[in-house]
């Protein structure tokens, strides 16, 4: 019939919606105009006799016989094999259940999970050995990622699957809304590649496009893995603070991912930038904090499969601002499902995420739970207040967490003097994240309780 991958995966997912994947198929093949001979004849060629039998009536009677020349080579086969048709059709073949496209079985739940361990990117901090595991609902096992440096149909129909409702588009459309890749539309680059601003349907975006090292084929089997995994979590929770995903782009010379470009840049950025014009005042910043928090708890909260889903890279880089600087939570490709609720943690193989943000029971222990992302929180919260980096050199005690928790002097001392007043409103802000950062993960609050607190600080 002649589709392309993303076509099939299409009508494959019908089953999800209740609907027949093969109802669909023959719809649209039957919007091209071809003809219930034209059907026949592709049933003989892959000899579904049964499904012939079923359209017959409604072929001519000369075309027939291509069912009995089929039955007779059935039946051929079948005496070369030392069995009658009828033993064949009692035979148990023993078919593997894997083989059965039963999505149930694609969900990887256990709390013992297999993780592969992997290289996450410096980022204000040392390297760190980051596992991945498949998300819900993604098809395939990641092992089975193609790791050549072109796609292939598995990771093609790996990545349709996780997208769901979230649209493919072409990459020459995405070509052409960058003007052709241009270096002036660069935004940034990362770990994983550039990210470039387009304009796609009259609308500004963020085109995050990776870069597929020929040299390090494991590097391009894990750009899948975390593209499959983002897609998913932001396929699968949408909420006003978490960034959307516009579409993504497969197939073409580099895989990308389209977002919301959010104008405001990243909360790091901003609390980092030297033009006065552009401080982020004290209401701002506490705004910016409710909006995260707000997002956060939606994320432990929403309990898709029963779970919480953990973000697991919660950092200032990660929170994003729109052009009236609303936050939105960006970058998944580290999260994961977390621990039942009758459970307190669960254990991984390998610690991931960046180390200034995560906590000693996570580190040492690799115990994982959602009081992972409250202890992150807190660091950003403390980043909010003094506008000081998570890490710095500079320090006796090079992490924000322990220079914050640890300082003797005056808290006033600390907070960002280029912004006047609000000394209440800071002083919230740091007590709340010590809550965050206390080295107990049960004594951390969860992040509704964390949203609350922050919605009752003073703006004095």
């Amino acid at each position: 019939m002649k589709y392309d991958i993303i076509t099939i995966e299409s009508i494959r997912k019908e089953i999800y919606r209740g609907n027949s994947p093969s109802s669909e198929l023959l719809t649209i093949w039957g919007h091209q105009n071809h003809t219930v001979l034209e059907l026949f004849i592709l049933l003989s060629r892959m000899e579904h006799y049964q499904a012939m039998t079923v359209i017959k009536h409604l072929v001519d009677d000369k075309y027939h016989h291509l069912i009995k020349d089929g039955d007779e080579h059935l039946n051929t086969l079948m005496q070369n094999l030392g069995m009658n048709k009828k033993e064949c059709n009692n035979r148990d073949l023993k078919i593997r259940p894997e083989n059965f496209n039963d999505h149930s079985t694609k969900i990887l739940n256990v709390p013992e999970m297999v993780l592969q361990p992997i290289i996450v990117s410096k980022e204000n901090n040392e390297s760190i050995v980051s596992p991945r595991f498949l998300q819900p609902k993604s098809p395939l096992p990641l092992g089975r990622l193609g790791t050549s440096k072109m796609f292939t149909a598995s990771d093609i129909s790996c990545v349709a699957e996780s997208a769901g409702a979230i649209p493919h588009i072409s990459y020459e459309e995405l070509q052409r809304s960058t003007n052709n890749w241009d270096n002036n539309a660069i935004l940034g680059k990362g770990g994983f590649g550039t990210v470039y601003k387009g304009t796609w349907k009259c609308t500004q975006v963020a085109i995050k496009r990776l870069e597929q090292k020929e040299d390090k084929p494991e590097y391009h089997s894990e750009q899948i893995k975390q593209s499959i995994t983002e897609l998913h979590c932001l396929n699968a929770y949408r909420h006003d603070n978490v960034l959307p995903l516009y579409g993504y782009s497969i197939g073409g010379p580099h895989p990308c991912l389209i977002y919301q470009y959010m104008a405001g840049g990243s909360l790091e950025h901003r609390l980092r930038v030297r033009d006065p014009t552009k401080l982020l005042k004290w209401p701002t910043r506490l705004n910016i904090a409710i909006g995260a928090a707000r997002g956060l708890q939606f994320l432990h909260t929403s309990m898709i499969n029963g779970k919480p889903l953990v973000h697991g890279d919660i950092k200032s880089a990660n929170i994003l601002l729109d052009p009236n600087d609303q936050p939105r939570i960006g970058d998944f490709g580290l999260a994961r499902e977390g621990p039942q609720s009758q459970y307190t943690y669960i254990k991984v193989s390998r610690i991931h995420g960046t180390r200034p943000y995560l906590p000693d029971e996570f580190l040492r222990a690799k115990k994982f739970s959602t009081k992972v992302d409250t202890y992150s929180f807190g660091v950003v919260l403390f980043e909010i207040a003094t506008s000081l980096g998570a890490y710095s050199d500079k320090r006796e005690d090079k992490f924000l967490k322990d220079h914050v928790v640890n300082y003797k002097g005056d808290i006033l001392d600390l907070k960002d003097k280029r912004v006047e007043g609000y000394d209440e409103c800071f002083k919230g802000l740091v007590e709340i994240g010590k809550m965050c950062v206390t080295k107990r993960a049960k004594e951390r609050p969860e992040m509704v309780s964390v949203l609350i607190l922050l919605e009752g600080v003073s703006i004095k």
